[in-house]
């Protein structure tokens, strides 16, 4: 891939994990930059991360009023990459549940593909999550797998790199999804433009310090949009 790679992340509330994040994402390659789109979190993580980018040229961070959707967060990610002429964008969780040290095997893997994600039900994959979120989780990729027609093991990780190039295909204003279906509707879309797709396991770990974000009623609106994508594919037209 080319020298010039983005990092990026989203945060709200995420002021114990964010410095020590960032301080190791930069520390893994000189030729990484790093984007933060921080929603006005309430425990100062902004602050936190305007103070980090005093001290370090490559981190670049953007403040929203408040919290405006996940999915609406890495829309902005792709964007910024397109315009200032990324190679590479790597997009992840803030909270250490995905491990900085795997971001130069994704990038490997990236090359040669137009899109890779981090997997952790294919073989070599592994998901610290227990209960009903270990099974709505192995489920929901189950089905989209199946209804989308998509041959990846992992469709609702955020833990992904792509080819910048190749994601200007991607027309980012049709996508319908603000939230965590967002994930799954991009890799959807990268499939309606011909992306060619490989994924590597990962180990996932439960977040490191804070709480979870995600809502109870996300779990439906995951569905719904599931069910969504899958009557765009019935009837794909290039929408």
């Amino acid at each position: 891939m080319g020298k010039k790679t983005l990092i990026f992340t989203a945060t709200y509330n995420e002021g114990e994990n964010i410095v020590p994040l960032c301080t190791a994402i930069l520390g893994l390659d000189p030729g990484y930059e790093m984007l933060v789109v921080d929603d006005n979190s309430p425990d100062g993580t902004g602050r936190r991360l305007d103070e980090l980018a005093t001290t370090h040229s490559r981190l670049k961070v953007i403040h929203r009023p408040g919290k405006m959707g996940l999915g609406s967060a890495h829309e902005l990610a792709m964007a910024y990459a397109e315009q200032q002429h990324y190679a590479a964008l790597v997009t992840m969780d803030a909270d250490f549940s995905h491990d900085p040290n795997d971001i130069p095997r994704l990038l490997k893997a990236l090359e040669g593909v137009d899109f890779v994600t981090g997997s952790r039900y294919m073989k070599g994959g592994s998901c610290n999550y227990t209960g009903y979120r270990r099974v709505i989780s192995i489920w929901a990729n189950w089905w989209a797998r199946r209804l989308l027609g998509i041959p990846l093991h992992e469709m609702t990780t955020s833990f992904r790199a792509f080819d910048v190039e190749f994601l200007r295909r991607v027309d980012l204003g049709k996508i319908k999804s603000n939230g965590y279906s967002f994930f799954m509707e991009i890799v959807f879309r990268l499939s309606r433009v011909g992306a060619r797709m490989a994924e590597v396991p990962i180990c996932f770990a439960d977040r490191r310090a804070g709480a979870s974000k995600i809502p109870p009623f996300e779990i439906f609106n995951g569905l719904r949009h599931l069910l969504y994508l899958t009557s765009l594919r019935l009837t794909w037209r290039k929408n």
